[in-house]
């Protein structure tokens, strides 16, 4: 994983709060360029409650990893569709998607975000609201 420093970016494409992490730089144009793609490959592919989480560049041996959450299973799928996608516009195996699901949130919550829950329940994330419990924020600002 990524070491601290100036490796790191959040963005926000349309409903998706992605985490772009690079292993030996910043993250890029082409980064937030594949944000893009993926971001249009789960939209177009899943109900709708699928949502990109992060993607990492390994810069030291060019490999990228997708993160997707949602909270329905039927959205497993949404790796295949992805990694093709990828693969097939820059012609090279080195892209790899994981979706997680994880348990359905409480939509009817005035506070519910559904891109921040997701993002907070596949771990890429600290919840904002657990922010004084101290030895919570020690474990999540610890180094990966």
């Amino acid at each position: 994983m990524a070491t601290r420093g100036f490796h790191s970016d959040w963005i926000t494409i349309d409903d998706h709060r992605i985490l772009l992490e690079c292993r030996a730089s910043f993250p890029s144009d082409e980064m937030k360029f594949v944000a893009r793609v993926v971001v249009a490959t789960c939209d177009s592919n899943s109900g709708g409650d699928a949502r990109v989480t992060n993607i990492f560049y390994d810069d030291k041996a060019c490999v990228w990893s997708i993160g997707i959450a949602s909270d329905d299973a039927s959205d497993i799928g949404l790796e295949k569709a992805v990694d093709t996608v990828l693969q097939t516009m820059f012609a090279c195996g080195n892209y790899q998607s994981t979706v997680t699901v994880v348990k359905a949130g409480n939509k009817a919550s005035d506070h519910y975000c559904h891109a921040e829950y997701l993002s907070i329940e596949s771990g890429v994330a600290v919840d904002r609201f657990r922010h004084a419990d101290k030895k919570y924020m020690d474990e999540a600002d610890a180094p990966r």
